[in-house]
């Protein structure tokens, strides 16, 4: 499908999927302020509920879709399985907003691609041991027709070091390229990944302020950025076709340096008052997503593909 500009795609695509990692967040929950329960959304679903499902929009245009759901191991550890689905992306146009000025030395690799747009598969799964602390995670990158594009594979140390493993496929022309590096994580830390959307943040009330840090772990420097999050204020939004009294929950760099109230916040949630984030925006290197709940009373029959992602990547 690609034919000459793979290689182009090849690099493109691992910084685009390098962003699952950049946007890391590590939540100490003793770390500063008065942080909510965020170890609620790690209670495993019941047979009889659905999984939680978004869908996916950039610019008022609807890119995408994505499910998640908890499930309990015999073992006792839990499995936190997440999938977005990224529908006829405009690559240019991505390229533009995540890059910046770095767009304009990428842009050169992709001049028969003019106008392409590109489906994408992001599958995440996170393993939990007994004290719902992060043991493991994999995540797999499928690209239109070419599976498994990316692989992602996670382990945490006794040290407290996760050891992280990147294989990019070359498609047909061989071996591809692997990455290896790893990070050293804050003690009693929770973990979740860009693109696995929040469910529900429990236990939040208007002025509510605490700290968190950001380890990007392929920075070269500064791997760790503080941010400061804020239960700002009350907020009515449209879902579907009803007004929502809401939370709205903003999340801003360079917490505790006076200025940091002028910045735009990075990350916005919008919580109902049982705890459910109905809505996320985000930020990956300037380009700017929202994901926006589904209503169960018409829940997208896409959610299915969670099981046969299961099946195919996480029998084990």
């Amino acid at each position: 499908m690609f034919g000459r500009i793979f290689n182009g795609l090849v690099i493109i695509f691992w910084m685009i999927a390098m962003t699952w990692l950049l946007a890391e967040k590590v939540i100490p929950p003793m770390l500063g302020g008065d942080p909510p329960d965020y170890q609620s959304v790690l209670a495993p679903a019941t047979e009889e509920k659905l999984p939680d499902a978004w869908k996916l929009r950039w610019k008022e245009r609807t890119v995408g879709f994505a499910a998640s759901r908890v499930e309990e191991r015999p073992s006792g550890e839990l499995d936190r399985m997440t999938f977005v689905e990224f529908e006829d992306l405009p690559l240019e146009s991505i390229l533009s907003e995540m890059l910046g000025p770095v767009a304009a030395v990428v842009k050169p690799l992709l001049q028969s691609s003019r106008e392409l747009d590109l489906d994408m598969i992001v599958a995440t799964r996170m393993t939990f041991d007994h004290d719902r602390k992060l043991s493991r995670f994999d995540t797999t990158i499928d690209l239109s027709d070419y599976q498994d594009f990316l692989r992602l594979e996670g382990n945490v140390q006794e040290d407290g070091k996760l050891e992280i493993v990147a294989k990019l496929s070359s498609g047909n022309s061989g071996t591809g390229q692997s990455l290896k590096h790893s990070v050293q994580l804050p003690p009693e830390a929770l973990i979740e990944g860009a693109f696995s959307p929040r469910p529900e943040l429990k236990g939040l009330y208007i002025g509510q302020k605490w700290t968190i840090p950001v380890v990007r772990s392929f920075a070269l420097n500064s791997p760790v950025q503080i941010l400061q999050a804020e239960v700002a204020q009350h907020d009515i939004i449209m879902w579907g076709s009803d007004e929502v009294e809401t939370k709205l929950v903003v999340y801003r760099t360079e917490a505790g340096s006076g200025v940091q109230a002028t910045r735009e916040p990075i990350s916005r949630e919008w919580v109902r008052d049982d705890g459910e984030v109905l809505r996320q925006q985000v930020r990956f290197s300037g380009l700017e997503l929202t994901f926006e709940r589904e209503d169960e009373r018409s829940i997208d029959p896409r959610v299915e593909k969670l099981d046969a992602l299961q099946q195919r990547l996480w029998s084990n």
